[in-house]
């Protein structure tokens, strides 16, 4: 399983953290996200919604069949994640460093 993340969630107050894409085999697969949950991080099987009883229902339209293959998919994603949480970080302090320290100007005559 090679994973992807396909960008980072910014959204204030949002479980989501990222959205990512697998590639398994022969078959790529878009649209799983990266989860925030009360028990730890896990990967959220993409899905569609509909209304039922007036209610708004989900129906994955990818997961895996055992749970070895869910275990597989979640470490390669959340693996991917933090790799691209530590990418993101060294470019931020790259740009810190770049950037002059903020002087003062003063006029002399």
């Amino acid at each position: 399983i090679r994973a992807k993340i396909d960008r980072l969630a910014d959204f204030e107050n949002s479980k989501v953290k990222a959205f990512a894409s697998a590639n398994i085999g022969p078959f790529a697969v878009h649209g799983l996200r990266v989860i925030d949950g009360e028990k730890g991080m896990f990967v959220a099987m993409p899905s569609t919604s509909y209304q039922k009883d007036g209610k708004t229902e989900y129906q994955e339209t990818f997961h895996p069949v055992s749970g070895e293959a869910r275990k597989a998919l979640n470490d390669a994603v959340i693996e991917a994640y933090e790799q691209k949480l530590a990418e993101e970080q060294t470019e931020d302090e790259a740009l810190d460093e770049e950037q002059p320290e903020d002087q003062s100007f003063t006029q002399t005559m």
